[in-house]
């Protein structure tokens, strides 16, 4: 808890999820000296897929927090089944993680988050302000210079705190106020997954797979199944907003009746319960390329519209992106000693950074999401992975190379597909 006089920071982040929280000590680890706000109190639960693996695990291998996650039950990923309407399906690797004899882990969000979250608060050069909301920036002229925050419960919840920085970062979700303050527009619906997830103990035949499925009950969308250690699985359904506001049940309905409806999950949930309720929440996707910089403010992670566009799997590029942005902005004050606050020019080289590290990626996996759309494109694909391990290998290859990715965009891969 910062003292009165404490005031001044390099910089404030806004939101202590994962890009947040790795923004925030990253820059501590720089020396320099941050201050770090959210609403919650840890540890609290974020609806998501559970997935880390790659790139987040990359950075928190290089946070030094990799063991405290292993510690945790979970599941681990070896690879991915796909299935397609037409029930065809297939199996095929992921890549490995560096240093690990697997993709990644399954665990949930209430305990990957606590692990960062905890550890930012042995950060000497952190204070942290649980349980506030930011209630809006401050601005001198067109800089933002500050923000403006108060207890979320208690005695002091209606005094208004002020604190400062020479730069705001919002790494607070796709509902930023970071965002909004700065006027920036809503995301369009085109470029927004809504994703329903639940936990069901009891699945049968699960397995060191990820599981997406492309079938009838749920296109233009898919379902999926993720491992979390024993015959305990996320189970979820991720959707257009566009698509889904053309449908008239809820989307919890869609997923319970893809459950009870499909002959090739109905048994495997026959026994199987639901542990909690059914969570929901918006996926902004990288398909929308959002401005991230201004004077006096950068956006990371969900707040900068960075998830795939095609797995929905966010927390690789938040975390990549706070870890970014940490490097920008120590650049940033150390090449600018006199300023008081970091300009949109003198923040240029993140959003330099995000175009050239995440961009091509996200660029090409909404082209993969595009294709996923035409149920005859899924179904003749599939089936032919499965029957034929030159089309396999195809897969494979595009999960670990980006540029084997951009064969989606290359009209004779359709051709070649289409040929017998």
């Amino acid at each position: 808890m910062p003292s009165q006089k404490d005031t001044k920071f390099d910089a404030i982040v806004v939101g202590a999820g994962p890009s947040g929280c790795c923004t925030a000590m990253f820059l501590a680890r720089k020396k320099r000296k941050v201050l770090l706000i959210d609403k919650a109190t840890f540890p609290r639960d974020k609806v998501c897929g559970d997935a880390v693996s790659g790139k987040s695990i990359s950075v928190i291998r290089e946070l030094g927090l990799l063991e405290l996650l292993e510690k945790k039950e979970h599941g681990c990923v070896g690879g991915v089944k796909l299935v397609a309407p037409n029930s065809k399906e297939v199996v095929v690797p992921f890549p490995k993680a560096p240093g690990l004899d697997f993709a990644g882990y399954c665990l949930p969000r209430i305990q990957t988050d606590d692990i960062l979250f905890q550890a930012v608060k042995k950060e000497k050069n952190i204070c942290v302000l649980e349980g506030y909301q930011t209630t809006k920036l401050i601005k001198n002229e067109n800089n933002v210079i500050g923000v403006e925050t108060k207890k979320c419960n208690g005695e002091e919840q209606d005094k208004i705190q002020q604190y400062y920085a020479e730069v705001i970062v919002g790494a607070d979700g796709v509902s930023s106020i970071v965002a909004r303050e700065v006027g920036l527009l809503g995301i369009p619906p085109e470029h927004l997954y809504m994703g329903v997830r639940g936990y069901w103990n009891g699945v049968k035949g699960l397995s060191n797979n990820i599981e997406l499925f492309f079938i009838d009950d749920v296109l233009p969308g898919y379902l999926w199944i993720f491992p979390m250690g024993g015959e305990k699985a996320n189970v979820g359904l991720g959707i257009l907003a566009s698509d889904m506001k053309k449908r008239k049940k809820h989307p919890n309905s869609v997923l319970l009746d893809a459950l009870r409806n499909s002959k090739m999950l109905n048994e495997r949930f026959s026994s199987a319960k639901l542990e909690g309720n059914i969570g929901a929440w918006t996926i902004p996707l990288g398909s929308y390329k959002r401005e991230n910089t201004g004077d006096g403010w950068l956006l990371v992670g969900d707040a900068a519209s960075l998830v795939d566009p095609f797995s929905g799997e966010g927390y690789g590029n938040a975390a990549t992106s706070g870890k970014i942005a940490a490097e920008c902005i120590d650049e940033a004050i150390a090449q600018n000693p006199n300023a008081q606050n970091l300009t949109k020019t003198m923040l240029a080289k993140y959003s330099q950074e995000i175009d050239k590290l995440l961009r091509p990626e996200m660029e090409t996996t909404y082209k993969l999401q595009r294709a996923t759309r035409m149920k005859f494109l899924l179904n003749i694909f599939i089936s032919k992975a499965a029957s034929k391990p030159e089309f396999r290998k195809i897969i494979i290859d595009m999960l670990a190379s980006n540029e084997e990715k951009k064969k989606v965009q290359d009209p004779l891969f359709y051709i070649k597909l289409l040929l017998p």
